[in-house]
């Protein structure tokens, strides 16, 4: 696996492509950087974020170290294409660090930590982490344990939320993680109960929800505006609202309602 692999497989940006081609450090320098992540990740990011186009840096660092972690996913016979997909995040998050800064790289680096360090994989439509549950629950008379090991289940943006394809990333992540029980947990905007006012019945979105037995809900995380108008305000009167979902939600909101973010669980009987 080199660079060029990596980067064709996951399919980056052909600028961000040509900034990784001409973007140069010593080999020295991007082992000492690769030793000191591994070592300790706050101080590693404390530190590189001190440097001038950090973002850029990061970017190129991270696409090392997944490069590297190549030989550990032929090693436990992990297939290219879970390899690919997993990574294909780094794409997602490069383009919204142009969206957001006006250059490619990556900001979202403690998130991306997950994937380099092999504790988070994309299989089919969803990712998921195995995690130690915060509680203990009883959900159709199955008991989760307080530091259970469950799998945390996160949606990547990108392609739509079929249902179909939800169904298979659930019996792959079955399959894949074979030494950990089928217990799923989600949090996340997209379960937010009153959604259902402002979607069609038929959205993909509610359907998603069917999945999960919710167990609390937080009405005053920001993350549904965040993910529905790229941003947050105070007034919802400020909000443009140009698609069907955003034009819905601006006027819940504007009524008084509020977006928040659904806890969920989902238990497979064997």
């Amino acid at each position: 696996m080199n660079i060029k692999q990596f980067c064709e497989g996951i399919k980056l940006d052909p600028a961000a492509r040509r900034q990784l081609e001409e973007f140069t450090i010593s080999e020295e320098e991007y082992l000492g950087y690769k030793q000191h992540f591994y070592m300790d990740h706050a101080a590693f990011f404390e530190s590189v974020k001190q440097t001038a186009g950090y973002r850029k840096l990061l970017l190129y660092l991270f696409v090392r170290f997944a490069v590297d972690v190549y030989e550990k996913y032929k090693l436990q016979q992990i297939d290219d294409a879970i390899y690919y997909d997993t990574f294909s995040d780094f794409q997602n998050w490069c383009m919204q660090c142009k969206a957001d800064t006006g250059e490619y790289g990556i900001e979202e680096y403690n998130w991306l930590k997950e994937h380099v360090q092999l504790r988070l994989f994309r299989l089919g439509r969803l990712q998921f982490q195995p995690l130690a549950f915060d509680r203990e629950l009883i959900v159709n008379d199955y008991k989760i344990r307080v530091n259970q090991i469950v799998l945390n289940v996160h949606i990547p943006a990108g392609d739509p939320l079929l249902a179909e394809q939800v169904e298979r990333s659930f019996e792959m992540a079955k399959a894949f993680f074979r030494g950990i029980p089928p217990v799923f947990i989600c949090h996340s905007w997209l379960l937010e109960p009153e959604l259902g006012e402002i979607l069609p019945p038929e959205s993909n979105i509610l359907r998603f929800q069917q999945h999960f037995h919710l167990y609390k809900i937080d009405k005053n995380a920001k993350q549904a505006e965040e993910r529905i108008f790229r941003k947050t305000c105070d007034n919802p009167h400020d909000y443009e609202a140009v698609t069907r979902l955003q034009r819905s939600a601006k006027a819940f909101l504007i009524a008084g309602g509020k977006l928040g973010i659904g806890f969920g669980i989902k238990v497979i009987e064997n």
